[in-house]
């Protein structure tokens, strides 16, 4: 009883249909040998469409069988299949839709449709980059494979059942959620005997609405949500289903398989937008279509603090400021724009030497009267900021970039985000530190980065932890008096307007939890977990290219992106340290609350725009065109190593003995790029 969709898939074409297969000589002509046939067996064929082709429309009942399956290819126009009407029932066989603008397949029958042994490849579309089911809908999904699609909500998006068995999601990609599956209103999904592999993006790879029934069989790995890799949302009841009968989790604090646990119990909810949001504003709350990430580029270009902290080196940049590019798709076809997972595309590393920190700059402290830098908790990150100093000042941190930057460029500011933007090979990480690097010879902005993971203690770390609470408790302390009850007053309000319908997130709780945090103030702990009553920090020497030497890696993957927020200027180049460092769980948990529960000192409102999965990273960007390259010791060896053993890179086989890290040397299926 526990499958509902009583479609299956057509009787396999007789050896005598595939001698007398119909071979269609165009698109009009295909359409003409369906309509015409309620059962038929198609040719191998390639089609390609145009933007203004119209799509195949079946309104009766259909089997429709390809002769070798995977052989008859439908590629490009927006969408290639309609199905409509109540009286329509149709079976697809062994076809591939491929490359699709505006989902692939449409099916608004209130009745049942199968697609058997069939293929999705490299779709479009808002809702169900595969395929899209109204309300009503029965989709039986079987042996089929869904890959490398990229939707805003679902590579397969519907409002009514779906049943998928034997068949393989994988590499899908969604900007809000539901990379692989996301079910609307009073719709449910059965699976069975199905793998979901690397789907990622914004929120939940399955999500679902109000039932998900696991008939076992089922495997995940790689996949990004709440629920770790091998679980579905459920919305309404707020709560996990794992494969196989795990079990449920209403909890989402427990250790799953993934690096990164995405709470959504309320801990540090959403914070209203302003009444009057200042010009510029932007949150990460996925389901704001007015400020949040699918609405970045409707910001004006010049109202955003990105393009005005930068403004003044506009010459030396490589691209136009003041256009916004946030719309990744329409400004680089989805090739240029960050963040992205980082894997190897088989592109040539481009550097000759490691990335060389400048080891005669001062250690100068973050606090105090001895300090350069200035401490900032910005909405969307915790910023420490430098002055700009002549090329051989050493009183700001420098580096020496690879591939021809120049020596001993200055860091402009560094900044911590929670979680981390990039991922590595599909693994999230808990934390990420940018630091932005000025070239003034027209490259733009180079970026060194360090991801973090859950591990020991990190005493650099906390210098800037502690540092950055010194900041937050004077802002507090400031709003002491009438802040409070501004606070309580906006969070009332927002409730009224939380809508759960499409929500992977529990109802926001604003009360409750900011009474907790105005009431309780921030203690630290030291690395074997007592309370500090006073703590005294930010008065050391810092540099944040010391965590360099914490990961003990020199290699990295580097590729050619975008600012992170509006305006999402093309010029930046990253480059991504191959190996985290480690911050522990208490710190991970401090930072969180500095950056989550800040108050401006001049309005008392909280300043942070996390979204419902307290993170302040913006989605994984489509990068199936983008030209990462990995550089290993096979490129280069440190400096320290190559002045012992008299050597420039090691020798295939002997990777272990140069890199903490060595993986990833071959590119996957499909990364291979023709240089």
């Amino acid at each position: 009883g526990l499958y509902f969709v009583s479609a299956a898939c057509p009787k396999e074409a007789s050896s005598a249909e595939k001698s007398t297969c119909k071979k269609p000589k165009s698109w009009s002509n295909l359409k003409k040998i369906v309509a015409s046939n309620k059962r038929v067996v198609i040719c191998p064929f390639t089609i390609s469409l145009a933007n203004d082709d119209r799509p195949l429309k079946l309104s009766t009942q259909h089997e429709i069988i390809c002769a070798k399956e995977g052989k008859c290819v439908i590629e490009g126009g927006k969408t290639q299949l309609k199905i409509l009407s109540a009286s329509a029932s149709v079976s697809i066989h062994g076809f591939t839709f491929k490359e699709a603008t505006r989902s692939a397949v449409i099916v608004t029958a209130p009745s049942e449709q199968s697609f058997c042994y069939t293929t999705f490849d490299s779709n479009d579309g808002a809702r169900g980059s595969a395929i899209r089911g109204a309300k009503g809908t029965e989709l039986f999904i079987s042996q089929s494979s869904f890959v490398r699609n990229g939707a805003k909500l679902g590579t397969v998006f519907s409002e009514g059942k779906v049943e998928a068995v034997d068949s393989a999601f994988e590499d899908n990609f969604s900007t809000i959620g539901g990379s692989a599956l996301y079910l609307k209103g009073g719709s449910n999904f059965t699976v069975r005997g199905t793998s979901f592999k690397n789907n990622t993006g914004g929120g939940n790879f399955i999500s679902v609405a109000d039932m998900f029934n696991d008939g076992g069989g089922n495997t995940g790995s790689g996949n990004v949500g709440a629920c770790g890799a091998n679980g579905a949302f459920v919305r309404e009841e707020e709560k996990c289903v794992y494969f196989n009968g795990i079990g449920t989790d209403t909890n989402f604090t427990d250790e799953t398989d993934e690096p990164t646990k995405f709470t959504v119990n309320g801990t540090y909810p959403l914070h209203p937008v302003p009444k009057n949001p200042p010009p510029g504003y932007f949150n990460y709350d996925m389901d704001d279509l007015e400020y949040g990430p699918t609405a970045w580029h409707k910001i004006p270009a010049t109202q955003t603090d990105a393009y005005k902290y930068w403004k003044d080196l506009e010459e030396y940049m490589p691209a136009d400021m003041t256009e916004n590019t946030c719309d990744s798709k329409k400004s680089f076809n989805e090739n240029r724009a960050s963040p992205v997972n980082l894997r190897n595309t088989d592109d040539n590393c481009k550097e000759f030497h490691q990335f060389r920190p400048n080891r005669k700059t001062m250690h100068r402290p973050l606090l105090g009267n001895y300090s350069l830098n200035s401490l900032e908790i910005k909405s969307h990150s915790l910023r420490i900021s430098y002055p700009r100093v002549d090329k051989e000042d050493l009183t700001v941190p420098s580096a020496d970039i690879p591939q021809g930057w120049g020596k001993f460029l200055h860091v402009a500011y560094c900044e911590f985000k929670v979680p981390a933007s990039h991922t590595l090979r599909n693994e999230t990480f808990v934390a990420e530190m940018d630091c932005y690097i000025i070239q003034k010879a027209g490259r733009g902005l180079g970026v060194f980065t360090i991801l973090f993971e859950i591990g020991s203690f990190n005493k650099l770390l906390d210098e800037a932890i502690c540092s950055f609470q010194s900041v937050w408790q004077k802002d507090k302390n400031a709003c002491s008096g009438g802040g409070r009850r501004d606070l309580e007053e906006d969070g009332k309000d927002d409730d009224d307007v939380f809508d759960d319908d499409d929500d992977d997130v529990a109802p926001r709780d604003h009360e409750n939890n900011i009474n907790w945090m105005i009431e309780n103030l921030i203690f630290r702990e030291d690395p074997q977990g007592n309370v500090l009553d006073d703590p005294k920090c930010g008065g050391g020497g810092w540099n944040p290219f010391e965590f360099m030497y914490q990961t003990k890696s020199w290699h990295f993957y580097g590729y050619k992106g975008t600012l992170m927020e509006p305006p999402c200027s093309q010029i930046v180049e990253y480059r991504v340290i191959d190996t985290p460092a480690e911050m522990s769980k208490g710190q991970l948990a401090e930072m969180k609350r500095i950056l989550f529960t800040h108050q401006d000192p001049n309005t008392c409102q909280y300043t942070s725009v996390h979204n419902q999965f307290e993170s302040v990273a913006r989605p994984l960007q489509p990068s199936k065109r983008s030209r990462i390259h990995r550089c290993t010791c096979r490129d280069f060896i440190s400096d320290a190593q190559r002045k012992r053993l008299g050597t420039r890179s090691c020798r295939k086989g002997t990777e272990s003995q140069f890199m903490p890290n060595p993986t990833d040397f071959v590119p996957a299926r499909g990364e291979q790029w023709d240089l």
